[in-house]
């Protein structure tokens, strides 16, 4: 029994110490060129951190510019695109132009438009107008408290009123 206990440990330690070499063996081999990769990536962070330091707002400043001057190209082609668009196929056709501009003009700007700016006009001096209403309306709060009676005019006796149908 011990025996077989102690043929079935040693058989696994030998399995174990097996798989244990092949690991050491890779790890070996790895370890040779981590040295060389570590130097390397510390040369690049190094480099990187120069460049930071050196060279930072003016790099940032011309990325900021080309992605101005992309956003602004896309602005510029399709401004292009319209006006070639509507010179050389809605202009073609001089009452359909005309039909459509009119269209807009009257519809989008007189009918739209209007009516929208009246009503961000009337939200903007609503708006403008709050602030000085509840400044008034705290100041005036104390006039509007409830205030005590005076008892004086309990206590007088008043004449009882007659009625109007018996006095005639």
């Amino acid at each position: 029994m011990a025996q077989a206990i102690k043929d079935k440990i040693f058989l696994f330690f030998i399995l174990n110490q097996s798989t244990l070499n092949q690991s050491i063996r890779l790890l070996q081999k790895t370890s040779l060129e981590l040295p060389e990769k570590v130097r390397g990536v510390i040369s690049a962070i190094e480099a990187t951190q120069l460049l930071i330091n050196n060279n930072a707002s003016f790099i940032i400043v011309q990325e900021a510019k080309k992605y101005m001057d992309t956003i602004l190209g896309y602005f510029e082609q399709y401004s292009t695109w319209v006006k070639d668009s509507i010179t050389t196929q809605v202009a073609t056709c001089k009452p359909i132009a005309n039909t459509i501009d009119t269209a807009v003009d009257i519809f989008l700007c007189s009918y739209v438009m209007d009516s929208l700016n009246a009503f961000w006009f009337g939200l903007g001096g609503c708006c403008a107008l709050l602030i000085p209403g509840i400044i008034c309306a705290v100041k005036l709060a104390k006039f509007y408290r409830r205030m005590d009676t005076e008892d004086v005019y309990d206590e007088v006796e008043t004449m009882p009123m007659k009625n109007s149908v018996e006095q005639w």
